[in-house]
C-alpha cells in the first residue's frame, strides 16, 4: 500500500510533535522532584545532590527551560544557607551543561556570568565574552534576529564589565608583587573600559531604536547587564587616571623604569628588606623625581625599620633618627601630593594622601613613645598628630591604620 507525500509530513509532524510534548513532559516531572527538595526545610545532602541531578536531567529534554535555571538558582541558595559547601559548584555545572544543549538560554548565560563574577574567575568571564561575541556575529550576518544580538551583546557587557573591577584590584595587589603584572593589568584595564563603554552605548542605541528586542531579552539579564556596567564605569577619574599613566610608560622609558623600581622596593618592604627597599625607592626618584610614590614609601620604610628597633629595644637613638626621618619624609610628601597627587594608579588620590596622613600621625605616635619625656615641642606635635590623624580619617575613613590611632588615642592620648 502506498503512502502519500502528504501522508508521511503528517505522520512526521505527529511523530515530532510527540517527541516535543515527551520531552517536555520528563523535563516537568524532574522539575517536580527537583522542587520539592527546593522546598523542603533542611534537605539531606543526599536528597539535594538528587535534586541537582533531576535539574540537569530536566536541562537535558528543556536546554532553553528558564524555569529549570531559576529552580537551580534557589535549590542553590537553600543548599547554600542550609551549610552545603558545594552547592554553587553543582549550579555552575548544570549551568554549562544547559547551554552546551542550547547557547540562547539567556538566563542560564546571565546566571553563569553572576556565577564568575562573584568569584572574580577572569577566565571564566573571559570565555563568557568570547561565547556572547560569538552569537553576536552569527545574529549580526544572519544566523538570528535583533533580538539573539541584542541579547549577545547584553551578554558580552554584563561579562565584560563584571571583569573590571577584579582587573582593577588585581592591578592594585601587583603593586607589591612585581611590576609586569602591573603594566599588563593597567592596559587590560583600560581596554575593557574602552570596550564596556561603547557596548553600553551600542545597547541603549539598539533599544531606543527598537522597543521590541528590549522585550526579547530575560529582565534579569538586562538588569546585570545595567547594573554590572554602572558599576565598571561608576569612577572615570580611575579610568582616566589609568590611561595617562599607560601612556606615559609607553612612551617615557626613565618614568616606566621608576615605576618598575617603585614596585621592586614595595615588594623588598614587604619582606622587611629595609636596605633593597630604600635602593629601589631611590633609584625610582633617580629616573622619575617626581614620583611621589616613591617618596612616601621611603618614610614608609624610615617609619617601619625605626618602629621595629624600637619595639626590639635594640638601639632607641637609630629608632628615633629613622622615625624623625620618616617624619619630614612623610611631611614633604603630603605637600606635594596636595599639589600634584600620586602618579601610579589604582591607589585613590584621596587614599594615597589619608595614608599618608595615617603614616605621619603613625610616625608622631612612635616617636612621642620612644623619645617619652625627652620629646621636645610635645604640645605642638600632638596638636600635628591630631591634625594628621583628623585629615586621615576624613580621607580614608576605612583605613584601619587611623582608626587603630584613634582607638588608642581616645583611650592613653598622645
Amino acid at each position: 500500500m502506498k503512502i502519500s507525500r502528504l501522508a508521511v509530513a503528517l505522520l512526521s509532524a505527529l511523530v515530532f510533535s510527540g517527541c516535543g510534548m515527551f520531552k517536555q513532559k520528563a523535563a516537568d516531572y524532574y522539575l517536580g522532584k527537583a522542587r520539592k527538595t527546593a522546598e523542603a526545610r533542611n534537605p539531606p545532602q543526599a536528597e539535594v545532590e538528587a535534586a541537582f541531578s533531576n535539574i540537569e536531567k530536566a536541562l537535558s529534554y528543556a536546554p532553553e527551560s528558564g524555569q529549570a535555571v531559576d529552580l537551580l538558582g534557589r535549590l542553590s541558595d537553600s543548599a547554600s544557607r542550609n551549610g552545603f559547601a558545594g552547592a554553587q559548584e553543582l549550579e555552575a555545572a548544570a549551568l554549562k551543561k544547559a547551554l552546551a544543549g542550547s547557547p540562547l538560554n539567556w538566563s542560564a548565560r546571565e546566571s553563569l556570568i553572576n556565577f564568575f563574577a562573584a568569584r572574580g574567575d577572569l577566565g571564566g568571564l573571559e570565555a563568557m565574552a568570547a561565547q556572547a561575541q560569538d552569537l553576536y556575529a552569527s545574529a549580526a550576518a544572519g544566523g538570528g534576529g535583533e533580538g539573539q544580538r541584542y541579547c549577545a551583546l547584553l551578554a558580552g557587557l554584563a561579562a565584560n564589565a563584571s571583569a573590571l573591577p577584579w582587573l582593577e584590584s588585581e592591578a592594585y595587589l601587583s603593586l607589591n608583587k612585581a611590576p609586569e603584572p602591573l603594566f599588563e593589568k593597567a592596559a587590560a584595564y583600560e581596554a575593557g573600559a574602552v570596550k564596556v563603554q561603547a557596548m553600553k552605548t551600542e545597547a541603549e542605541k539598539m533599544a531606543a531604536s527598537d522597543a521590541a528586542v528590549k522585550k526579547y531579552a530575560p529582565a534579569a539579564l538586562v538588569s546585570a547587564a545595567e547594573v554590572a556596567a554602572a558599576d565598571a564605569l561608576r569612577d572615570p577619574e580611575t579610568r582616566t587616571a589609568v590611561a595617562g599613566f599607560n601612556a606615559r610608560a609607553g612612551s617615557d622609558k626613565a618614568f616606566r623604569a621608576a615605576v618598575e623600581m617603585a614596585v621592586l622596593g614595595n615588594a623588598a618592604l614587604v619582606k622587611k628588606e629595609y636596605a633593597q627597599a630604600r635602593a629601589f625607592y631611590q633609584g625610582a626618584l633617580n629616573h622619575c623625581p617626581a614620583l611621589i610614590d616613591a617618596r612616601r614609601q621611603l618614610a614608609e620604610t624610615d617609619f617601619q625599620e625605626g618602629a621595629a628597633l624600637a619595639t626590639a629595644g635594640e638601639d632607641p637613638k637609630a629608632a628615633a633618627q629613622l622615625l624623625y626621618k620618616a617624619y619630614g619624609g612623610a611631611s614633604a610628601v603630603i605637600v606635594e601630593a596636595l599639589r600634584t597627587g600620586n602618579l601610579i594608579p589604582f591607589i585613590k588620590p584621596a587614599k594615597f594622601l589619608g595614608e599618608t596622613y595615617s603614616l605621619k600621625a603613625a610616625d608622631l605616635a612612635a616617636l612621642r613613645a620612644v623619645e617619652g619625656a625627652k620629646l621636645r615641642n610635645t604640645a605642638r606635635l600632638e596638636a600635628e598628630f591630631k591634625a594628621a590623624l583628623d585629615e586621615a580619617l576624613k580621607l580614608n575613613p576605612e583605613g584601619r591604620l587611623a582608626r587603630e590611632l584613634l582607638e588608642r588615642y581616645t583611650k592613653e592620648g598622645f
